[in-house]
């Protein structure tokens, strides 16, 4: 029997991230009771680090009938040529080890997967009533995380932020017929924009803070996925000591990559400053925003369970696909 290898393009007729949110919900969960392992490996094959990075991932769950090991690269001329990244995901048999399928995902699996996780970010710690919400970056993440926000906290206006405004203003037009009701503009004053903000979402694959402590408010959320390794960083120490809660993916995790990893080791932040992980809120263990009034973020830097969670997902609709009359 042949090995079943899924292309991009099935895939993304297959899912949205509107079918991974409950699934990566419960993956989190599974991990914050330690019933899930994630292991991380960052490789930087291109001449200079910021020109391509390739993530290895694992990811298993006890009482799964699959673990999955995923190979996701990024590279600069991918972004800058309009080309879908590369990488796939090997979904593996548990009882046996046998490789059950290979999802030629081109990064969108991953994409979506971190979309799941943002929304799962605004059920527990944004607030109520979100009115205007902010996206710094014009990447991927910045394309499905406000639609990610909007499908728990729908919001009247989006100001997009970026480096490029031609690059801004181009998210824009991709994200009017995905937001109808949402008045979506740029701003190339980021400290305006973040100011005015009920939600900032930020996306990018910054080496230092972009947004800073001083220009947060009572009330306001950030969900930060953008700094996924060692070395990056969107959010400056400030923006961790205004916060009143701060809730992670991976407590480990946290503290090993991204804006966590990088104030602790400068001594800006104390290492106990992270009051959770996502997971143990989503299951009641403790408690999200408890207060309208509170500064919140959440930090993702990704977990292998999720990735388990989106390949279950697809391989269940494949399943039901063949099993339907044609």
């Amino acid at each position: 029997m042949s090995l079943p290898i899924i292309a991009a393009d099935q895939l993304r007729q297959l899912v949205g991230f509107e079918d991974l949110i409950e699934p990566v919900s419960r993956a989190f969960q599974d991990f914050s009771l330690g019933l899930a392992a994630s292991e991380l490996i960052v490789m930087f094959p291109a001449p200079k680090p910021e020109l391509g990075d390739v993530y290895v991932k694992t990811g298993n769950i006890q009482g799964h009938h699959s673990y999955i090991v995923k190979v996701s690269p990024w590279f600069a001329v991918n972004k800058e040529g309009g080309q879908s990244q590369g990488g796939f995901i090997a979904v593996f048999d548990a009882h046996t080890g046998h490789t059950s399928a290979i999802l030629n995902e081109e990064h969108y699996l991953s994409d979506i997967r971190t979309a799941a996780a943002g929304a799962l970010a605004a059920r527990v710690l944004t607030p109520q009533r979100v009115k205007t919400a902010v996206v710094v970056g014009t990447g991927v993440q910045a394309y499905w995380q406000p639609q990610a926000l909007f499908h728990e906290r729908p919001f009247e206006e989006l100001v997009v932020w970026g480096r490029d405004p031609v690059k801004a203003q181009r998210l824009v037009e991709r994200l009017r017929p995905r937001l109808e009701r949402v008045q979506i503009r740029t701003s190339d004053n980021l400290e305006e924009a973040v100011r005015q903000a009920d939600v900032v979402m930020t996306t990018t694959p910054a080496k230092e803070p972009l947004i800073k402590g001083e220009w947060l408010h009572p009330g306001q959320h950030i969900t930060a996925v953008g700094a996924d390794d060692s070395t990056k960083c969107e959010l400056d120490a400030e923006c961790f000591h205004r916060a009143d809660y701060i809730a992670v993916d991976s407590l480990e995790s946290a503290k090993e990559h991204g804006d966590v990893h990088r104030h602790i080791a400068r001594g800006a932040i104390e290492p106990d400053c992270v009051d959770g992980e996502i997971g143990e809120i989503l299951a009641g263990r403790i408690n999200g925003r408890t207060s309208q009034e509170q500064i919140t973020i959440a930090k993702f830097i990704g977990l292998g369970g999720q990735d388990l969670a989106a390949a279950e997902v697809v391989l269940e609709r494949l399943e039901l696909s063949n099993r339907s009359p044609s």
